[in-house]
């Protein structure tokens, strides 16, 4: 029984000072406003899309993440970071939001609003109004292991039953891609924070909890979310080395 107890008493300080790092040793930050682009390479607007997104993960705590979706493969050019999981998270979004249809370039803002990134001023609106209220501050930090491995903890906050945690990979980028057949034939198609990958790594109620993950390169933000497309709570990335 003591063995026990020394060994819970061990468990939660180890916990403790993951949570409670120094930033530098975190090596993330909060994000107040998390904005995700649905993007294809065979959409003629996509690219101005694209940009958006370039402009808008200069804002400060705006965490700008651009997911290629293969909804226009059909008409002669394969996007060609398109990945189903990007396309399933969408589909969830359309459900939650009650949205006839996938399109794109969609923008999703926390969440929980969306808006054709097509429309400069549109977007730019709704982005102000989500930074007037940004998201809570959950304490999340994001550490870098060996082999691109990461360790993620959150702490503790008001009980949200059946959160997901989601693990991004991206790359910075820009990435760009010369695009030779389809609408956009001959046209160059920059990339920004293009992610990888996305996977869901646990859940959280609302207590301090840690996980540990492959894939985080060259960078990674985790986002805690409402189930099945939902708002989203909280999120963090990381920082450059």
């Amino acid at each position: 029984m003591v063995g026990r107890m020394i060994g819970r008493i061990i468990a939660v300080a180890v916990l403790a000072l993951t949570l409670f790092a120094p930033a530098a040793n975190a090596q993330s930050q909060q994000a107040d406003v998390v904005v995700e682009l649905y993007t294809s390479q065979g959409c003629a607007q996509c690219p101005r899309g694209n940009r958006l997104v370039g402009m808008l993960l200069r804002e400060e705590r705006t965490l700008a993440l651009t997911f290629p979706v293969g909804i226009w493969d059909y008409l002669g050019w394969r996007d060609t970071f398109a990945q189903p999981e990007f396309t399933e998270r969408q589909r969830a979004y359309s459900r939650a939001l009650n949205v006839r249809g996938r399109f794109t370039p969609q923008l999703i803002i926390n969440g929980s609003n969306q808006i054709s990134a097509s429309y400069w001023d549109e977007a730019r609106a709704a982005f102000d109004q989500a930074q007037a209220r940004p998201l809570r501050r959950v304490n999340i930090s994001i550490t870098r292991l060996r082999s691109n491995r990461v360790r993620v903890a959150l702490g503790s906050g008001a009980a949200h039953p059946g959160a997901d945690i989601w693990l991004i990979p991206y790359d910075t980028g820009p990435i760009d891609v010369v695009v030779t057949r389809g609408v956009n034939r001959q046209r160059r198609i920059l990339h920004y924070n293009l992610v990888t990958s996305v996977d869901r790594i646990g859940s959280w109620n609302g207590s301090a909890v840690y996980y540990e993950a492959a894939r985080c390169a060259p960078q990674c933000a985790v986002i805690v979310q409402e189930p099945y497309g939902g708002p989203i709570l909280a999120a963090a990335f990381t920082t450059p080395r």
